[in-house]
């Protein structure tokens, strides 16, 4: 059975998909493009305020995000 993609992998697959760089994303959701490298490499998870604005521009369900986020 193959394994779920985990959190970091599943937002910057949509980055990229979306053809949007790390500046990009982070100058959209209003955060650093460092907190966004972090969160694609599983050094920290997003703020809830933080984690809704960024489902918001990669077009990504919030409810399943936030169960990714804290499983």
């Amino acid at each position: 059975m193959p394994r779920k993609p985990s959190f970091a992998k599943h937002i910057r697959n949509a980055r990229i998909e979306r053809g949007l760089t790390m500046a990009d994303v982070a100058e959209r959701v209003g955060v650093s493009a460092q907190s966004i490298y972090f969160w694609e490499t599983d050094r920290a998870r997003p703020r809830d305020a933080n984690l809704s604005a960024l489902c918001k521009v990669l077009k990504l369900p919030i409810r399943a995000m936030k169960e990714m986020a804290t499983g």
